[in-house]
């Protein structure tokens, strides 16, 4: 999925397409089908002094994040929540599949509504 000003957008996940400059899914490959739901990639590049607020959904399910800023492991969540995007960024996701999680070693009660960094140097 791309959204964008040239896009058909898929809105599935995303409430405000047009705060969201690029927005790209792509289906897992065959080899991670049974880990990885899909990947996701957004990029923006906002001017000076420029916030894009992402509302985010809740969605029983992780999320394994590479950013500029390092690697994390976003847990499952039970409520509404958001991200401020200032400047320019992007970042790789991984929906994951239940089965990722534990081979990551994580018990999903214990990262539920959490964001933990993991260390991945080889990701970045």
């Amino acid at each position: 999925m791309t959204v964008g000003p040239d896009a058909t957008p898929d809105p599935r996940g995303v409430l405000y397409p047009a705060r969201l400059p690029s927005f790209h899914r792509e289906a897992a490959p065959a080899a991670l089908d049974g880990l990885v739901r899909w990947f996701w990639i957004p990029r923006w590049q906002l001017g000076a002094g420029r916030t894009s607020r992402q509302e985010i959904l809740p969605f029983p399910a992780s999320n394994l994040v590479v950013a500029s800023s390092g690697v994390s492991l976003a847990g499952p969540t039970s409520a509404a929540s958001h991200r401020d995007l200032r400047g320019s960024g992007w970042a790789v996701g991984m929906l994951l599949r239940p089965a990722a999680l534990s081979s990551l070693g994580h018990d999903p009660q214990t990262i539920r509504d959490t964001e933990v960094p993991v260390d991945a140097p080889d990701l970045l």
